[in-house]
């Protein structure tokens, strides 16, 4: 197990976060922060000129159900959004904003992600706020457990155990149409 945190502390220090620019393709949204066992590693909540996509928003699912998702990613040498990235995903139910789900797609692929909520460790919405310009601002703590068959059938993975985690960030997401 140590080796294993040592190798996740070690794979997201070795990226350069924030210190990369974002190429003019892009621009940045937000930022988010993601705590694993106590190693912290800035992300860029980016929007895509040239497709115009936003990592981040806010849509109304069946009519009644406000859902953010926001997905943070490292800024690679290039300048591209690169991984680690983490998706975080927020649902209004009975009035309050509640966690749904969080991933880390790293190095071992969309297939076998670490994830907080629905099939992996437990999670919660600790803090949440959206302004009336809807400025985004929100703290998801828990835990992480590795996942494989993610696309079919997904398990915990042989041998994973829960990683401690806190996600924070901040965003301007465009107003619901």
């Amino acid at each position: 197990m140590t080796r294993f945190l040592s190798f996740i502390a070690a794979m997201l220090m070795a990226v350069p976060g924030l210190a990369a620019e974002l190429d003019d393709r892009y621009e940045s949204m937000g930022t988010m922060t993601v705590t694993l066992d106590g190693t912290a590693t800035r992300m860029v909540i980016p929007y895509d000129r040239e497709k115009d996509r936003p990592y981040a928003e806010q849509k109304m699912i069946m009519g009644s159900f406000l859902t953010i998702n926001t997905v943070g990613r490292v800024v690679d040498e290039t300048g591209k959004p690169g991984r680690p990235m983490v998706q975080v995903t927020l649902q209004k139910r009975n009035g309050d904003m509640a966690l749904i789900s969080a991933e880390i797609f790293d190095d071992k692929g969309y297939d076998a992600p670490m994830v907080m909520g629905a099939d992996g460790g437990d999670g919660k919405l600790v803090a949440f706020e959206m302004t009336p310009d809807n400025v985004v601002t929100a703290t998801v703590e828990g835990t992480f457990l590795r996942l494989t068959g993610y696309t079919s059938e997904p398990r915990v993975a042989d041998g994973a155990e829960p990683v401690a985690a806190t996600i924070e960030w901040t965003a301007e997401i465009a107003p619901l149409e």
